[in-house]
């Protein structure tokens, strides 16, 4: 389970996402954390009888490898600050007397061994994911740290410290083996996921993606007919031109060059919306929660990037245009592709009228450099 929402969560967080995002998505992981450590208590408890005796070792092992693999696939600032709080407020740690006994500089040399660890591994997690021996050294150093602590706690007999030691390395290899397998499975699960939904030329949503999302949009404003819904098709100018001149290559980078200039717009606009392959040079924009006066903005953008960031092909600068059609989901459209029809029909007004230009609910409108507003 925690490989997956390690997969799944970390997925969602970049340097660039919001800030209350990363927030969310390390409190959740924090919860998940602290749920797991309660299970495994849980378990142990009704194992034991609510005794702590021979099953007492075991259970701190699956404690501790539970903190040691979540630094390890969580980049998470939360599991780091408890994992290195943990030495002084478990139970019964948080009696401070023993830190003023006779093992104290043991405890010290320990917890800051610790310490180097729990950091390094916050901070080069590239480095142990390639390195089968840097993430073997540093779960070794976790687990002697660990256990010399709970020794200065518990004193258990230094046998019964090694062989317990033993089985925590014997769970973190099968911990081990379990998340590589696991990330084995869900990295292909997620190639096959983007062949499935995403166009392999210019890395936007295909057409079968496009088929699901479009009906599904169409099916909430059905539900919410007062929130816009904004459909923009578009295609590349004379783009036949570019494969009969330049030949077929140069019409593929074309194609990828428009599909990230739009994408690029699109970012930076922070709309909700996403960007799809319909077939060949068209291409299909849903927006959600704007009408088509607000897609204007987008469109005048996307032409102004165009413009200032051309396509350079063998030294030769290529003027690359597009049409647009732009029409919004309206009440009296009985499906999807209702509204479809119509952008289709706005778009060839664009290109029946000179080409260059859009067309926004019937009317042709020639692009404009102005300011973008921003939702």
């Amino acid at each position: 389970m925690i490989t997956y929402f390690a997969f799944t969560l970390e997925k969602k967080i970049s340097i660039t996402s919001p800030y209350l995002q990363k927030v969310v998505v390390n409190i959740s992981e924090m919860a998940l954390l602290i749920i797991a450590l309660v299970l495994v208590k849980r378990v142990f408890h009704n194992l034991t009888g609510g005794q702590v005796v021979e099953l007492g070792g075991l259970y701190a092992n699956a404690e501790l490898t539970l903190l040691f693999y979540c630094l390890f696939v969580f980049n998470n600032r939360l599991i780091v600050l408890l994992n290195l709080a943990l030495p002084f407020i478990y139970h019964p740690s948080f009696v401070m007397e023993r830190l003023k006994g006779p093992e104290m500089p043991l405890f010290v040399i320990s917890y800051i061994i610790l310490f180097v660890v729990i950091t390094f591994l916050y901070d080069h997690k590239g480095v142990l994911l390639v390195s089968n021996y840097k993430y073997l050294a540093a779960q070794i150093l976790f687990g002697v740290c660990w256990w010399v602590i709970i020794w200065i706690d518990y004193n258990f007999p230094v046998p019964d410290i090694i062989g317990i030691f033993i089985v925590f390395e014997l769970y973190m290899l099968v911990a081990r083996v379990i998340e590589q397998k696991m990330t084995t499975y869900l990295h292909a699960y997620d190639d096959l996921n983007k062949k499935v939904n995403y166009d392999a030329l210019t890395g936007v949503r295909n057409r079968a993606n496009f088929n699901k999302l479009s009906h599904e949009a169409f099916e909430r404003h059905l539900k919410d007919v007062d929130r816009p819904v904004s459909l923009v098709m578009f295609d590349i100018d004379r783009f036949k031109k570019f494969n009969d001149h330049y030949g077929h290559e140069i019409g593929d980078e074309v194609l990828r060059h428009v599909a990230h200039i739009v994408e690029r717009e699109l970012h930076v606009d922070k709309s909700d919306s996403n960007l799809f392959r319909y077939g060949g040079e068209e291409f299909v924009i849903i927006v959600n929660g704007v009408d088509g006066e607000y897609c204007k903005t987008i469109i005048n953008a996307i032409n102004q990037t165009l413009k200032e960031m051309p396509l350079f092909i063998q030294d030769k600068q290529l003027s690359v245009t597009l049409c647009f059609g732009v029409t919004m989901f309206r009440v009296g459209d009985q499906t999807f592709e209702d509204t479809l029809k119509r952008a289709d029909n706005y778009l060839y007004e664009s290109k029946n009228k000179g080409r260059n230009r859009m067309t926004i609910e019937g009317k042709t409108e020639n692009y404009t450099a102005q300011p973008i507003m921003h939702i």
